[in-house]
């Protein structure tokens, strides 16, 4: 996979489990924590763990599986995505009638996360 792909990847995955991490169990989300968030490999994950490398690897695989599925149930995040392009393409439009102070400040706000694709 190519390198901005896999930081996609791991920006979403972040996403996902801030968003939904509560779903998963605790010993998954310890591994996510230590994986996904901290960037530790697996062997490290695991010898933290107390488990097997595969074992790791397979609670990460279930717990991004979870964390899919959740969104796919819920779709939070794409509804983020969709307001703040409908908010982004607001600005664009009234951008001449709004103070450029207020503007800034709102652009900041509704500035796009890694992966998204909001143009202002």
């Amino acid at each position: 996979m190519e390198p901005e792909k896999r930081l996609e990847e791991r920006l979403r995955m972040g996403r996902l489990y801030d968003r939904y991490g509560a779903l998963l169990t605790p010993k998954q989300r310890e591994a996510c924590d230590l994986v996904l968030l901290q960037d530790w490999s697996l062997a490290e994950a695991a010898s933290a763990l107390g488990v097997t490398r595969q074992g790791i690897h397979d609670l990460i695989q279930r717990s991004r599986e979870h964390l899919e599925e959740a969104e796919a149930a819920l779709g939070f995040l794409k509804e983020r995505q969709k307001l703040h392009r409908a908010l982004a393409d607001l600005v664009g439009r009234h951008r001449e009638e709004l103070p450029e102070p207020f503007v800034r400040e709102l652009l900041v706000l509704i500035e796009p996360e890694e992966g998204d694709s909001a143009d202002v």
